[in-house]
This record gives structure tokens, C-alpha cells and sequence, in this order.
């Protein structure tokens, strides 16, 4: 009985050894995969504020091409509006010059009545 005490005595001794190698194995297997998450954790992170500042940069400049645009825009649609503008207020002129004109040639053909008016009346009196 003593040989066979020594032999468990030296199983379980030696068993013990062989799980601690395990289990420091595991830890070490386990602390390197944490020390990589915290990697990736520092990469995402690193990612994300990147991401963010190409976000707030690409923004910045969509928001200056809407801007150009909208003015381009407004630029034409005003050019466009006093083109018009213009082409109504040439039309108002040339319908002014015309109008003069028609009402000079009445006054010219009437010049003559009127001027046998103002005869007659003074003629008169």
C-alpha cells in the first residue's frame, strides 16, 4: 500500500503540473488576445475619429459646391429676369417714341386749325 500512496502522491503531483502549464498557457493565450483587443479598440477608435473629420471635411466642402451652385443659380435666374427686364423696358420706350411720335404728327396736322382758331378769336374780339 505504501508503493501504490507514493504513486498517486506522484500522479496527482505530477497531474497538477500539467494543468498549471495548461492554465498558464491559457492565460497567456488569453492576455495576448486582450492586449490585441485593446489594440483594436485603440485602432477603431483612431478609425472613428478619422471618420469623422473626413465626415465634417467632406461635408464642409458639399456644403460649399450646394453653396457655389445655389449661387451660380441665382446668378442666372437674376440675369434671366433682367434680360426681360430689359427687352420689357425697351418695348415700353419704343411704344413711348412711337406714341410721340403719332401724337407730334396729329399736333403738326392740327397746327394749322388751331392756328385759324386763335385768328378767329382774336379777330373776333
Amino acid at each position: 500500500m505504501a508503493v501504490q500512496t507514493k504513486q498517486s502522491n506522484q500522479s496527482t503531483e505530477h497531474y497538477p503540473d500539467k494543468n498549471v502549464s495548461k492554465i498558464q498557457n491559457a492565460i497567456l493565450v488569453l492576455s495576448d488576445m486582450e492586449t490585441r483587443l485593446d489594440d483594436l479598440s485603440g485602432q477603431v477608435s483612431d478609425m472613428r475619429k478619422r471618420l469623422v473629420s473626413f465626415a465634417e471635411t467632406e461635408s464642409e466642402k458639399a456644403k460649399f459646391e450646394i453653396r457655389e451652385q445655389a449661387n451660380k443659380e441665382a446668378q442666372d435666374a437674376m440675369e434671366e429676369v433682367r434680360q426681360s427686364a430689359q427687352k420689357e423696358a425697351d418695348a415700353i420706350v419704343a411704344k413711348g417714341i412711337k406714341d410721340t411720335n403719332e401724337l407730334r404728327t396729329k399736333i403738326s396736322a392740327k397746327v394749322s386749325e388751331a392756328v385759324d382758331i386763335i385768328v378767329d378769336a382774336v379777330q373776333s374780339v
